[in-house]
Parts: C-alpha cells; sequence; structure tokens
C-alpha cells in the first residue's frame, strides 16, 4: 500500500489519496470527531477553484477508516468522469488521424464475421468481400489489392495461412470507435491515389509493436554506436602511438644529423685540434696541432698597430693577423683542418749546400722576381702607338688625311664642314645644304649636313644628340630654337641621284642634268 501523501491544503492537516492518473488527486482525508479520532472528507475539485479553498463532502465519520472509504468513493467518480473525459478526446483524435474510409470499414466489418455469415479472403488471384446478410453460396465482390495491403500493414487485419483475412483486437477497436460516427467517414479512395501508409490505433497493439521495434532499433544503434566509438578509440590509441613512434624516430633522426653536422662543422674548422705553443721568443711562438705535422708561427706585433695583434704566418708566408688570442687559435685549427700547407718547407741549412739559387735551375716560389706592372697596356695606347710608329716609318699624303677625316665626320655625324676651304662653314642654311647636298659632280662622295640650331659663332653639336650644345640650338636669350627640323637623309640603298650611270637617273637636260651641272 502507497504511503498516503501530505496535502497541506486540507484543513487540521491530512492526507490525499492516490490514484491511477498523472495528475494528483483533489480528494483527502483530515482529522475530525471526537477529539480527532474520525475523519472528514475533503476535495479540491468541490471546493472553490479560484480561491483554492477545498469542500468537505458528507458528514464527519466517527471512525477513520470509514472516512478513507468514502474519499475513495468519491475519488473514483471524479477518475470516472476524467477518463470518460480522457477517453472520449483520444477516440476522437484516433478517428481524425485514422484516415478510413467507408470501404476500408466495411472490409474490417467483413473480417470481425464469423465463418460462414461473410468474410474477406484470397481467391488466388485477388481479395473478395462477402459482407453480413449474403447468401452461402456468394462469391462476394472484389476489393482492390492496394487497400487491403494498406489495412494490413496499420495492424487492423491479418492473413493466416489458409488466405483468409480475419480483423485484430486494434481493428475490432477501431470499429468501436466508429460504430456510432460512420457517418464522419470519408469518401473511398481513387483508384492508383491511396496513401502511402494508414496510421495505427493509438496504444494498441501495432503501435506497441512498432515502439518496441523503434526502441530495439534504438538499442542496435546505440550497440553500434558504442563498437564503433570503441573501435574508433582503439583505432586512435594506435594510431597515437604510431604517432608518437614516428615523431620519436624523426627526433632521433634530427638529433642525429645535429650531431652529424656538428661533427662535419668541427672537422672543418679543426675545433677538436688540440694545440700546443712553443715559445720560440718575446711576443713569438710555434704552434703544432695533434695529429698535424705542420708548424705554425705566431708573433706578437706591438708596434705597427694601435692594439696588439696576432700575426700568423707559415713557411715565412703571412696567412692573416688577428686581435684576440682565441681568435688567432680558431685561425690556425682552420688552417690545420684545410690540410693545404702554405708555401714550401725550407730545408734547414748545411755546409754543403748553397743558399744561393742556381741560374741554370728555375728559379723557385720564394726565389722569383716581383711581377712586372707594366705587361699589360691598355689597347688604344697600343693602337696609338703601333700608329705612331707606322706612320713614323711611313709618310702620310694629305688626301688620305683628308680621306680619313671626312669618313671620322661621316661616322660621328659632326654638324658643318670641316674641310679646309669650305664657304659654308658654321652657316645655318639648311635649304642651301639640301641644295648643294643633290649637286652633281662634287669633288667628294661624303655629303656634310648642318644642323638647324648651328649659328654663325655657335659650337656645333659633334656628338649628334639635341643635348650638350652649348649656345647651339638657342638664341642670345637662352630660348631654345623653333625649327626642330631633322636633316634630310640619303637612302640607306637603292642609286644615287648624281651618279649618271646609276638605273634610272635624270636626263641630262633635267633642272640636275648636265646644263645645271655647267654652271657649278
Amino acid at each position: 500500500m502507497p504511503t498516503p501523501t501530505r496535502a497541506l491544503w486540507i484543513p487540521g492537516g491530512g492526507t490525499a489519496l492516490e490514484w491511477g492518473l498523472r495528475n494528483p488527486c483533489p480528494v483527502g482525508v483530515g482529522p475530525g470527531g471526537y477529539r480527532g479520532q474520525g475523519g472528514k472528507v475533503w476535495c479540491l475539485w468541490c471546493g472553490d477553484r479560484y480561491t483554492g479553498r477545498p469542500a468537505q463532502v458528507g458528514d464527519d465519520h466517527g471512525h477513520r477508516d470509514d472516512a478513507h472509504h468514502a474519499a475513495r468513493l468519491h475519488a473514483d467518480g471524479h477518475e470516472s468522469d476524467f477518463r470518460r473525459f480522457i477517453t472520449a478526446e483520444r477516440t476522437r483524435e484516433a478517428r481524425e488521424k485514422s484516415g478510413w474510409t467507408s470501404r476500408v470499414y466495411a472490409l474490417v466489418a467483413a473480417a470481425t464475421l464469423p465463418p460462414g455469415e461473410g468474410g474477406v479472403w484470397w481467391d488466388g488471384t485477388g481479395y473478395r468481400l462477402v459482407p453480413a446478410g449474403a447468401r452461402t453460396d456468394a462469391k462476394g465482390r472484389r476489393v482492390r489489392r492496394r487497400v487491403v495491403e494498406l489495412v494490413i500493414e496499420a495492424g487492423f487485419l491479418q492473413q493466416d495461412e489458409h488466405g483468409d483475412v480475419v480483423a485484430t483486437l486494434d481493428g475490432r477497436a477501431m470499429l468501436t470507435i466508429w460504430r456510432h460516427h460512420r457517418a464522419d467517414l470519408a469518401e473511398p479512395w481513387p483508384a492508383r491515389h491511396e496513401p502511402q501508409a494508414l496510421p495505427p490505433l493509438p496504444g494498441g497493439q501495432e503501435a506497441a509493436r512498432r515502439r518496441e521495434a523503434a526502441r530495439q532499433r534504438m538499442l542496435e544503434l546505440e550497440r553500434q554506436a558504442a563498437q564503433s566509438r570503441a573501435e574508433f578509440l582503439r583505432w586512435r590509441e594506435e594510431a597515437e602511438q604510431q604517432h608518437q613512434a614516428e615523431q620519436a624516430v624523426a627526433r632521433q633522426r634530427r638529433a642525429d644529423e645535429q650531431a652529424e653536422r656538428e661533427r662535419a662543422q668541427r672537422a672543418r674548422t679543426g675545433a677538436d685540434i688540440h694545440l700546443t705553443w712553443s715559445a720560440v721568443a718575446a711576443g713569438r711562438w710555434s704552434v703544432t696541432g695533434a695529429g698535424h705535422d705542420r708548424r705554425l708561427d705566431i708573433t706578437l706585433n706591438t708596434t705597427d698597430f694601435p692594439a696588439d695583434m696576432y700575426e700568423i704566418r707559415e713557411n715565412g708566408y703571412f696567412i692573416s693577423r688577428h686581435r684576440y688570442e682565441h681568435q688567432a687559435e680558431a685561425a690556425v685549427r682552420q688552417l690545420l683542418a684545410d690540410g693545404v700547407e702554405i708555401g714550401e718547407r725550407t730545408p734547414e741549412p748545411t755546409p754543403a749546400a748553397s743558399t744561393e739559387p742556381d741560374p741554370a735551375e728555375p728559379a723557385g716560389r720564394w726565389h722569383q722576381a716581383p711581377p712586372t706592372l707594366c705587361d699589360r697596356m691598355h689597347s688604344s695606347r697600343r693602337r696609338v702607338d703601333r700608329a705612331a710608329s707606322l706612320g713614323a716609318a711611313i709618310p702620310r699624303r694629305r688626301a688620305d688625311f683628308i680621306a680619313e677625316l671626312a669618313v671620322r665626320q661621316k661616322t660621328k655625324r659632326l654638324t658643318g664642314s670641316l674641310l679646309a676651304g669650305d664657304p659654308g662653314f658654321g652657316i645655318n642654311d639648311h635649304a642651301r645644304s639640301r641644295k648643294r647636298s643633290d649637286r652633281r659632280g662634287s669633288h667628294d662622295d661624303t655629303v656634310l649636313w648642318y644642323r638647324p640650331g648651328d649659328r654663325p659663332g655657335e659650337q656645333p653639336n659633334r656628338l649628334g644628340g639635341r643635348g650638350e650644345r652649348g649656345l647651339a640650338g638657342s638664341d642670345l636669350c637662352g630660348r631654345r630654337s623653333v625649327d626642330r627640323r631633322r636633316p634630310r637623309r640619303r637612302p640607306r640603298s637603292g642609286p644615287r641621284e648624281h651618279d649618271p650611270r646609276a638605273r634610272g637617273s635624270v636626263s641630262d637636260s633635267g633642272p640636275h642634268g648636265a646644263d645645271s651641272q655647267e654652271g657649278v
């Protein structure tokens, strides 16, 4: 027996009853009777629901058991009303969501009939329905196969091994629900317009079976998820271990490579070579390395530089100088590590051998004369000397000099004529220069052009450009010349006009023919 719940809304303090609904029971028993040995029945729903004050049901009871019995009867009345309301709501919801039609109702009703009075069966080609009240030997009318399959899938019908279709408990319950509401049934579905599925009866066996199947699927999914999670954790652990192993191998490889580089660096710089300093004199040492037969001389120079410098020599050849002793040691180790000895070792002097070099033998490295600094000469100097020597040997004629000067003027595009006796030197007459260039029978084939910017008294432009003219190309006030026409040049190819042997030349009677040549 469950422990009664103590309700604060009962006057004098009492206990509320228990029932099978989710809502708490509104009926309770409070103290009453003589000396509180009896009891009173209180109901919260029968009282004022706005203020929350309960109402007493019946008279006082002399014994507490009588009060509990009366409270239970009153609670059952409220519970029955509540359950009827819930049942009515559920049946209404079931009818609205069932999707049944009049043909489905007739199909399920025929399946509930006992054998011999009607029924639904499979005749080998389709389903046949015999309604109630038909004759015994009636074959019945055909029912669409899709409709029967929808009703069977919803759990309202089931087919046995003989091919007979019978109604289930859910089908009988749905018939009970629709029995008094047949007028609300929908019209039959048109052919090939049936729904995809029918909902089962709420709270029925098919709904419970589907819930159980869904729960089993959920459990299976959880089991698979747990298995996948465990497998994933195992794979992740293996991947982590493999990654750690690879990282360890990579770290060891990098450490080995670093050690190898350091070893190579020490071998390259000679950092592991132990040096032995042997004092030769004041400020002079002879340094040797362990495992090497070379000997280097280190001298402390205190006179030639502002600070003391350690000078390193080998076989009398100066190598380098350093400010501090540790720098000199590093340089010595580097020299020993390189393995290339500077110079050749001088043999010890003996009385029989002479220290002077033999004139017949080639001079040694330390006996060779210093190289001549004047062996190489600039090409222009050699060319000038060669020309001077040739000119001194062979006298040059004036005609050769004039021809060479003309070629130079043509190459450098000089402005003006440097020929001796030229009356047009320095005159800014462009038209006259063009007219003069067209003349035939001139004494020289070289054409000398006048630039428009050249005027009398100005420096000719010997560079052929527009800049560096001095006063050329501008007037006395510093303004640039307005005339920027470029001189007309002779074409690169084709016959010349003044050549009478050229193909297509003008006749002698033309403006530039023999008549005009006579006046030149």
